[in-house]
């Protein structure tokens, strides 16, 4: 199908598989996974291959990080069925994923059924990131709904876990330095069985976006105003924090997105798990978000991308 073909490696582009668990254990503690393994196009003559995983413990404010760096291909295999590196693999199945991830202090295994299946996003698959330019593009679909189970070990400690999570392939021939593609990713997980998802650049003054629902279909949703409602910082960097969304049309159109705690910096993007209320501000839903430095800074260090390896 369109979507295997989507999910291998492409000439001259940059891509990535890209999980986000959220996850209960049996006493109701909340936590999230997540995994990402990059291969990232500087160059011509340098793709270097990137695999970043985390877990956090919302109990006890605690993030566990891992992220290993290749510039060869020897240990790293990706076809239709797998995408395997040390440290990490993703398996495919007809029932589903397993995604496996290994840390100093964590590790985790997780089973994922394709629940409602896979979704192209924006324009039929087709985002601009930020530059309605045919080389600053990607493309991109997700498994959005996968109801998840799986054990995860922090600190020595073997915890049952259950849940959902978003999967997403997304590649493309962009430029990843060029602060202006840098974005705000937002995936909304309604508890009604509805997905949101939204790319937005405000320093673009641009966006796109896919409203999933739970009939299986799904539309284009372009046409949205995401406001920061405050800001933060991690490594001398300013992100925002915390938003006022509003959606004409879709669901009840207007939201606040509200992080949980201040959020984790992974590698140079930064990641928060929030809460989503109504205007009668009722908890309705989770959203994962992760926030790019270029969108709010107008300088950042190439080094950035590399920092801590």
């Amino acid at each position: 199908s369109d979507f295997d073909r989507e999910w291998l490696l492409h000439k001259k582009c940059s891509e990535w598989w890209y999980a986000t668990s959220i996850l209960k254990d049996e006493n109701n503690n909340l936590y999230s996974c997540q995994y990402t393994f990059l291969r990232m196009r500087l160059l011509p003559f340098l793709k270097p291959y990137i695999l970043m995983s985390a877990i956090t413990d919302f109990q006890e404010e605690k993030h566990y990080y891992n992220q290993k760096f290749t510039l060869f291909s020897k240990n790293i295999r990706i076809n239709k069925n797998e995408v395997l590196c040390s440290g990490a693999k993703v398996l495919k199945n007809k029932d589903g994923m397993t995604i496996s991830s290994y840390g100093d202090q964590f590790s985790y295994e997780l089973k994922l059924e394709y629940g409602k299946g896979p979704f192209w996003h924006c324009n039929k698959g087709k985002l601009y990131m930020g530059i309605e330019n045919e080389k600053e593009t990607t493309f991109y679909y997700s498994y959005p709904n996968m109801p998840t189970t799986g054990m995860i070990n922090l600190d020595g400690k073997e915890i049952k876990v259950s849940g959902k999570t978003w999967f997403d392939k997304q590649g493309g021939t962009f430029n990843f330095l060029d602060i202006h593609t840098h974005w705000e990713w937002f995936s909304m997980r309604f508890y009604d069985n509805e997905e949101v998802m939204l790319f937005n650049f405000p320093q673009q003054n641009y966006s796109d976006g896919t409203y999933i629902k739970s009939d299986l279909t799904s539309s284009r949703l372009n046409h949205y105003n995401m406001k920061p409602i405050k800001f933060t910082k991690r490594n001398s960097y300013k992100f925002s924090c915390g938003w006022e969304l509003t959606m004409p049309g879709i669901k009840d159109e207007n939201y606040k997105i509200i992080p949980i705690i201040d959020g984790q910096m992974n590698l140079a993007y930064f990641e928060q798990l929030c809460y989503i209320y109504n205007k009668d501000n009722k908890e309705v839903g989770m959203c994962f978000v992760e926030l790019l430095p270029g969108v709010y800074n107008q300088k950042i260090d190439g080094k950035l991308l590399l920092k801590k390896i």
